[in-house]
């Protein structure tokens, strides 16, 4: 789960199925946003694959940065990693083809 770094109350959580299959529902990954503290949630998968993305994330290989609008940044165990600069609502892949990406940290640079 990754907090805004700005919006109390906005989290952002990445499903997988169970301990045993992790990877996202019916192979449709989504980043799901709650601006309530948890109490409802909404999808957000513009720019994800909208079938076949049976891929994992781990706990550690999804962040925010602290820029306005905040962006956010997910690695896969299959060594794609995917960013929104607009706080999720739309995604899109930076990288492939690398390792599998177990850490996802961001800082920014003045």
């Amino acid at each position: 789960m990754v907090a805004h770094p700005r919006r109390g109350g906005t989290i952002y959580t990445f499903p997988l199925t169970s301990d045993e299959f992790r990877v996202p529902p019916g192979g449709v990954p989504r980043v799901w946003r709650s601006r309530d503290g948890g109490t409802s949630w909404e999808p957000l998968g513009k720019g994800l694959p909208d079938t076949n993305g049976f891929f994992t994330v781990l706990r550690d290989a999804f962040s925010a940065d602290t820029l306005e609008p905040a962006g956010l940044y997910f690695g896969t165990r299959g060594g794609q990693l995917y960013n929104s600069n607009d706080e999720g609502e739309s995604w899109r892949a930076i990288a492939e083809f690398l390792p599998p990406i177990l850490c996802v940290k961001t800082s920014t640079v003045n």
